[in-house]
């Protein structure tokens, strides 16, 4: 009876550590799954962190400069020193990076690893970005910005516009 008390439980034991590791495989399985979602929602958190950093005054994306292959945008912080950064496609390592821009640029900062091909489009306050993963997956991630402030050259002009010479 004893014996068959504790061979019960010993069965019972080996069942449910068997489930656990079972549900634990399982679990392991769907998050691979969704991996696709969570870079592409890691690199917009990411992006839109760096740009809206705490000592942020505004964003504004330059529409001049912007190509189906790369886009730029300006940060200014609260003491008005403003930084420009790229966005491209680096197709030899199939990345899609931020970089500052100028001479001595140095480094930069990977968003999306394992990119088939990435198209931009900027608006005078928008950057979108189409991105589409080697697996054929397809993403698009749209920040919101400041519009490119006015050089004061034209504001002046604008409030002269309406005043008559005496």
């Amino acid at each position: 009876m004893l014996t068959e008390v504790i061979f019960s439980l010993f069965i019972t034991i080996l069942v449910l550590s068997i489930l656990q590791n079972l549900l634990l495989s399982i679990k392991k399985a769907s998050m691979n799954e969704n991996q696709h979602v969570n870079d592409v929602a890691y690199a917009y958190v990411q992006l839109n962190n760096f740009m809206h950093a705490e000592n942020t005054k505004n964003v504004y994306p330059i529409t001049k400069d912007a190509k189906s292959n790369r886009t730029a945008f300006v940060r200014v912080d609260k003491n008005c020193e403003e930084e420009m950064y790229t966005i491209e496609y680096y197709l030899k390592n199939h990345v899609l990076k931020v970089s500052k821009a100028g001479a001595d640029r140095g480094g930069y900062m990977p968003l999306i690893f394992n990119i088939k091909s990435a198209h931009f489009a900027t608006k005078k306050d928008q950057i979108i970005i189409h991105v589409v993963e080697k697996d054929k997956k397809k993403s698009d991630l749209v920040f919101k910005l400041d519009e490119e402030p006015r050089p004061e050259r034209e504001k002046k002009i604008v409030k002269n516009k309406g005043k008559r010479a005496a």
